[in-house]
């Protein structure tokens, strides 16, 4: 038989937290998706909050392992108007 399974925690439901910080431009958000998009990424959660002259963006993402997410996190801190990204899991 297979590992017994946590109906409270099931891998599906795991995912990563992405948080970027970028220049508060017209089109930072719209560069930050398109990486994730690129990247195949599906999408949980998204909020961007101007701070100053920056955007807080907080994108959740479904887990697709440690590789993948350091891939991510790698091209969104090569996007232009990027300043930071940093990555882990949702607590």
């Amino acid at each position: 038989m297979g590992a017994p399974l946590n109906p409270s925690k099931p891998d599906e439901d795991k995912r990563r937290l992405f948080l970027v910080t970028a220049e508060d431009t017209p089109d930072a958000l719209m560069r930050v998706l398109g990486v994730a998009s690129v990247q195949q990424t599906r999408l949980r959660a998204l909020t961007a909050t101007p701070d100053g002259q920056t955007l807080a963006i907080r994108l959740e993402i479904d887990d697709q392992g440690d590789e993948r997410a350091a891939s991510l996190a790698s091209r969104l801190q090569a996007c232009p108007s990027v300043r930071d990204v940093g990555f882990g899991w949702r607590a």
